[in-house]
């Protein structure tokens, strides 16, 4: 499909998971950088934190273009009152996978939309449920050395999985890959692209 009466769509992504989805849905669509830092805000509520990075991304994406939109996204987990992003070492992976283990927890991303011709803006977020198997420190040491951990919300990625994680999902799958396309399909499909 083409990009529509909008113009081209830039990914403000750096994320190849997320270009791939992207391309389940036939859009054109070049990857561009943002220089927007996420920071989370404490007591906020997670689809706010999730839709103000998301923001921030599709404002400071570095397009000359000035026709088409800007499509940004990000996605955390939420678990127990506290938000996990990537894990900085692989220490910290196996702390949140042990963690996760037998429990359930949130996945929230939040997807922005930029129009570069006139600097309007729509946002939204997905959220998604997941449960996660009990699993021995054995089975995380196994888990953190074949995954590539730190890359992934979480430390953790589904599409990798092969049901030694996650043990049931409740809401999107794609949002837990980081870019719900239910969502992402209505939004841009709103905006004429679809």
């Amino acid at each position: 499909m083409n990009a529509g009466r909008q113009g081209m769509v830039y990914l403000a992504s750096a994320s190849p998971r997320r270009r791939a989805l992207l391309r389940q849905l036939g859009v054109r669509f070049r990857v561009v950088s943002s220089g927007h830092r996420e920071r989370i805000v404490r007591g906020d509520r997670p689809s706010r934190n999730a839709i103000r990075n998301a923001l921030g991304k599709a404002s400071a994406a570095r397009v000359t273009a000035r026709i088409g939109l800007v499509l940004s996204a990000d996605t955390f987990i939420y678990f127990r009152g506290r938000v996990l992003g990537k894990p900085r070492t692989l220490a910290e992976a196996r702390r949140w996978l042990s963690a996760l283990a037998g429990r359930s927890h949130r996945v929230y991303t939040g997807v922005a939309i930029r129009d570069l011709s006139n600097g309007r803006c729509w946002t939204g977020y997905a959220r998604t449920s997941v449960g996660c198997r009990r699993l021995s420190d054995d089975a995380i040491e196994r888990y953190v050395r074949q995954t590539r951990p730190l890359d992934k919300a979480g430390g953790y990625a589904i599409q990798d999985d092969r049901g030694r994680l996650i043990a049931r999902i409740q809401g999107s799958r794609s949002n837990v890959i980081g870019l719900p396309l239910e969502l992402v399909r209505r939004m841009l499909r709103a905006r004429g692209v679809l």
